[in-house]
This record gives structure tokens, sequence and C-alpha cells, in this order.
């Protein structure tokens, strides 16, 4: 069973991660891509910017990963 320092700590993570998602997502809603990646918080390649891309190359592969397992064929 969890203690009370348990429940706050996962209070704590939990609202960081939504305030670093907001600020992510806000930073993502300009014409160009994001400077940093929606996902992981890491910089994005200028380049990759440049052509409008949200998410950093690793963070990219992975979801095309997920998209193929999923895909209906």
């Amino acid at each position: 069973m969890a203690d009370e320092i348990d429940i706050a700590n996962a209070l704590i993570d939990s609202e960081v991660s939504r305030a670093l998602n907001k600020i992510r997502q806000s930073a993502s809603q300009s014409t160009e891509g994001a400077k940093f990646c929606i996902e992981c918080g890491d910089g994005v390649p200028e380049a990759r910017q440049k052509l409008g891309f949200k998410l950093c190359v690793p963070c990219a592969s992975e979801s095309e990963r997920r998209k193929a397992l999923f895909a209906d064929y």
C-alpha cells in the first residue's frame, strides 16, 4: 500500500509532466517545426525544424514503428 510520500511524489511527477507537455505543445504551434521534440523534449535538428517536423529523429522513428505495428493491412 502506498504511503503519503509515494502519493505526493506521484502527484508531483504527474503535474510536472502535464506542465512540460503544455509548454511543448504551445512551443510547437508556430508555422515552422518545433525547436524541441513534443514527445521527449530533446532538441530537434534545424533541418527538421525548417521542414515543419515536431519530433526528433528517435521519436519519429519510434512513432513510425508503432504505426507500422498497428496498421490495418
